[in-house]
């Protein structure tokens, strides 16, 4: 692996896409958060493991769409600006070339993660869930930044521009978190009940809900990990096998 790409990209990342920018509005919006349960009364009424439980979900949304963003602009927004053909004419493979890629777009998502840790603290002092939150989002929010970050990557290598990119990633993001947000809905139907068996989004809110409301332990929770495990190694599986197919104009 060439440490000048995995610096070239994280540097674009964070600079030339706006990703400080992004997370700087993540860090309001989380600021925000954490005053709202903090100071108004009536955040006083919800217990505070559903609180801890918002805020994770709202940090997770945050980090997967800016590394969504990023992601499906790496190659995309190369391939705009004519400097891709410059990077192909570099002894680097078309793996390394990705995988420098995936690694700036995850630097990013993870510092966006450890961002995320203090208001967590602030949110959950003294409900003695603190640690069991901190590594829900890391656990969670590692293996879906992976997943989400792989995708976006290769739908920015087969994508012809980044608008539509990111369009696609955003688009897949929002498929498999709606029903996780609606799952009463979809448990009324068979069909609805075995697609959140299978949707990682579904699979990371309840062994969140199963860990914070009910104490159960992380152990215990393997049928809620799995779907969140497979879903990486696809995410994985196509970045690896769309890097194959980096190229001037996309895949047709």
């Amino acid at each position: 692996m060439n440490k000048y790409i995995v610096k070239k990209e994280f540097k674009e990342s964070l600079y030339e896409n706006k990703g400080i920018w992004m997370m700087f509005a993540a860090t309001i919006v989380l600021s925000a958060l954490c005053f709202l349960v903090t100071n108004i009364k009536e955040g006083a009424v919800l217990a505070q493991s559903d609180i801890l439980g918002y805020a994770i979900k709202a940090e997770l949304f945050l980090t997967l769409t800016i590394s969504m963003v990023l992601g499906a602009s790496a190659f995309a927004s190369e391939r705009e600006e004519n400097t891709l053909e410059s990077l192909l004419l570099t002894p680097i493979s078309k793996w390394n070339l990705t995988f420098g890629k995936f690694l700036g777009v995850m630097v990013v998502g993870v510092l966006l993660l450890v961002i995320s840790i203090p208001y967590l603290i602030a949110i959950g002092l003294g409900s003695g869930l603190v640690l069991d939150a901190t590594m829900i989002l890391l656990l969670c929010g590692l293996m879906l930044l992976i997943a989400f970050t792989s995708i976006a990557i290769g739908l920015s290598i087969i994508v012809g521009n980044s608008k539509a990119s990111i369009l696609a990633s955003v688009l897949m993001m929002i498929i498999l978190t709606f029903p996780a947000f609606v799952q009463g809905l979809f448990k009324l139907s068979p069909i609805g009940t075995f697609l959140l068996k299978f949707d990682p989004m579904a699979g990371c809110f309840n062994m969140m809900s199963a860990i914070l409301m009910d104490r159960r332990s992380f152990l215990s929770q393997m049928n809620n990990i799995i779907p969140i495990v497979v879903f990486m190694v696809i995410g994985v599986g196509f970045m690896i096998w769309t890097s194959k197919k980096v190229a001037l104009k996309g895949e047709k």
